[in-house]
């Protein structure tokens, strides 16, 4: 739980009747939803109080369930999922039980954004992102829970590696929980099938940055050879790594706080070759390429071409 007031809630077994928690990161809303369960229905039968719904749910369905009497318990327990993606008119649809909710029923909004000011929800608001120089200390947290005890060493070449994506770095701590090994160290993440040996996702991000057309798929090729490397984690980490350039960019040239001194160096002396509109395509063939790798399923191919559309907006060395 990252959120010290939302688990004192939590202990008082959250008694209000609405909340509303939100995060850009989906194992973090999940993670909490696993400790809200708990909270709310521990001497209750799951079974007939707990109902969860998403934005295809029917608006009638919700209503029904929120006004339901919990059955042997104290509460009842209503998730609405993927707020985000409610329409407007659903949420129009649920402001009356908004403003006046059952006394009866524990409901929980889980959402990606944080509520909108216009929307005017009579609730507890809790936050559960993360910044970047906390993903270390919740990245012990997080493989301690699963036994596992990861070295500082070993945090930072997990970071080097798949950068601060939480969904990346949470399917290296799985992959790391094959081994037989209850302590991981920085040459057992430099050891990993999973990871590359001689080139980092920084590397291939350098090569691109700079023009350095040949250099580029030299690094993408010993990333996929022999699978070392998934497709989806390259993707990941060079959108990540491309986010860091555009921060830097915007800030005009100023070193963001937490940034590493490497990683800065490396990434200043290309900033003032960049335009707004070269940023903006930049995301837009990382989200096509997305799109590519999920559907296509060539995934080699699809890279390829983004590190050719990538290289365009290079500059030349």
């Amino acid at each position: 739980m990252l959120n010290k007031t939302l688990q004192q809630e939590c202990d008082r077994g959250l008694p209000d009747p609405l909340y509303y928690i939100w995060s850009g990161e989906s194992f973090f809303l999940e993670d909490a939803l696993s400790v809200i369960v708990e909270a709310v229905l521990a001497d209750g039968a799951q079974d007939f109080n707990f109902d969860t719904f998403d934005s295809s749910s029917s608006i009638q369905n919700i209503l029904d369930a929120v006004s339901t009497l919990p059955f042997m318990a104290r509460k009842r327990l209503v998730v609405l999922k993927d707020f985000h993606q409610f329409s407007a008119a659903a949420v129009k649809a649920l402001k009356n039980y908004f403003d006046d909710p059952s006394p009866t029923t524990c409901l929980v909004v889980l959402s990606h954004k944080a509520p909108k000011a216009s929307a005017k929800m009579n609730c507890k608001v809790f936050g559960l992102n993360i910044k970047d120089w906390d993903i270390p200390k919740w990245l012990k947290g997080a493989a301690a829970k699963k036994g596992l005890r990861l070295t500082d060493d070993a945090v930072s070449c997990l970071i080097e590696y798949v950068g601060y994506d939480i969904g990346l770095l949470l399917m290296e701590i799985e992959k790391l929980l094959l081994s037989d090994k209850k302590t991981i160290t920085g040459q057992d993440i430099a050891d990993s099938t999973s990871m590359v040996r001689d080139f980092t996702s920084f590397d291939l991000l350098d090569s691109l940055i700079g023009g350095q057309k040949t250099r580029a798929f030299r690094i993408l090729n010993a990333m996929l050879a022999g699978n070392a490397f998934e497709a989806t984690v390259i993707l990941g980490t060079l959108n990540w790594h491309y986010r860091q350039f555009y921060s830097l960019w915007h800030s005009n040239g100023k070193r963001p706080a937490k940034m590493r001194e490497k990683t800065f160096r490396t990434l200043v002396k290309y900033v003032h070759a960049y335009r707004e509109d070269n940023f903006l395509q930049i995301f837009r063939n990382l989200h096509e390429a997305d799109m590519g790798i999920k559907s296509s399923g060539r995934p080699k191919v699809v890279l390829e071409i983004l590190l050719i559309r990538l290289l365009q907006k290079g500059t030349l060395n």
